[in-house]
C-alpha cells in the first residue's frame, strides 16, 4: 500500500495519532508520579488496652492497633516501645517478641489466641492493617535473670518436701519465713518497674527508611501495682502449688489505649 505523505492528515486522523501516543506515555508518567510526585501518609491508630505484665519473662506490655499508609505501600521493618515510669525517669526498653491474632480460634471448646514470631509486614496502600504486639525486654535479660532467682527457691522448696513428713499447708508459712525467700523476694522486688504512678509510651515504628513515633500515657494506681506485684510470691510458691495439683494465678492490668495529642509523625 502507498502512502501519501504530501495529502494533508484530517483532522480525525491526527487525533487518532495524538491520542495514541498519549496511551503510550500515560503509563510512564504515571510511573513518575507514583515513585517521585505522590507521597506516603503514614499513620498508626490505636485500638483496644495496654496489657501490663510482671512474670518470669519479667516487666513487659502488649497493644493492638491499626496502620494506615496512604497513597503508596508501605515496609514495616521494626516495632520498638519504650516506657518511662515518669516519678524517676527509669526507662523499660522493649522490642517486638511476637504478633497476638485479633481472632479467637476455637479448639475442643475452648476459645485460644494465637501467636506467631514478630517479623516485618507490608501494609497496602489505602487499606488498614491491624497489629497486635507483644515486647519482651531483650536488653536486660530479665527472664533469664529471674529464672536465677527462682531456680534456687524451687529447689529448696522441692528437696525440703521430699524429705520429710510435712504437709504443704504446714510447710508454706515455714517457706515464706526462709532466709532464702526473703532474699529472693529483695532481688525481685528490685527488679519490679510497675510502681504506683504515671507512665509514658513511646511506641517506635520503622518503615521504609523512615521512622514513626507516636505517645500514650497511662497511670497505674496503688492497687494496680500490688496486683501486678503478687504475680512475684505467686511465682514463688508454684513447687507448692503443683504438689497439690492448684495452678497459680498471675494477674495482668489492661488501661485503655489512646494516643496523646502531640503524638509525633
Amino acid at each position: 500500500m502507498n502512502i501519501d505523505f504530501t495529502t494533508p492528515m484530517t483532522f480525525y486522523e491526527l487525533l487518532a495519532i495524538i491520542l495514541a501516543a498519549l496511551a503510550l506515555i500515560f503509563p510512564f508518567f504515571k510511573w513518575v508520579y507514583d515513585k517521585y510526585i505522590k507521597r506516603l501518609k503514614f499513620d498508626f491508630l490505636p485500638s483496644g488496652n495496654i496489657s501490663i505484665f510482671f512474670n518470669k519473662s519479667g516487666s513487659y506490655i502488649s497493644l493492638g492497633g491499626v496502620y494506615d499508609a496512604k497513597n503508596k505501600n508501605a515496609a514495616v521493618k521494626n516495632i520498638s516501645a519504650k516506657v518511662t515510669r515518669l516519678s524517676d525517669k527509669a526507662v523499660l526498653s522493649l522490642g517486638w517478641s511476637s504478633f497476638e491474632s485479633p481472632v479467637f480460634r476455637r479448639i475442643a471448646n475452648n476459645y485460644e489466641t494465637t501467636f506467631e514470631t514478630a517479623h516485618p509486614f507490608k501494609v497496602e496502600a489505602d487499606m488498614l492493617t491491624p497489629v497486635f504486639v507483644e515486647f519482651t525486654n531483650n536488653e536486660e535479660n530479665s527472664g533469664e535473670i529471674i529464672a536465677g532467682i527462682l531456680k534456687p527457691i524451687h529447689m529448696k522448696a522441692n528437696s525440703d518436701l521430699n524429705t520429710s513428713n510435712t504437709t504443704v499447708q504446714a510447710y508454706d508459712p515455714l517457706f515464706r519465713a526462709s532466709a532464702e525467700y526473703k532474699k529472693a523476694l529483695l532481688e525481685m522486688n528490685d527488679l519490679f518497674f510497675w510502681k504506683q504512678g504515671n507512665y509514658r509510651i513511646e511506641l517506635i515504628t520503622e518503615y521504609n527508611d523512615s521512622t514513626f513515633t507516636c505517645y500514650s500515657t497511662f497511670t497505674l494506681s496503688k492497687e494496680d501495682s500490688e496486683k501486678l506485684r503478687s504475680n512475684i510470691e505467686e511465682m514463688f510458691v508454684e513447687p507448692l502449688a503443683n504438689r497439690v495439683n492448684c495452678g497459680i494465678t498471675i494477674n495482668t492490668v489492661r488501661k485503655k489505649f489512646e494516643l496523646d495529642n502531640q503524638s509525633a509523625k
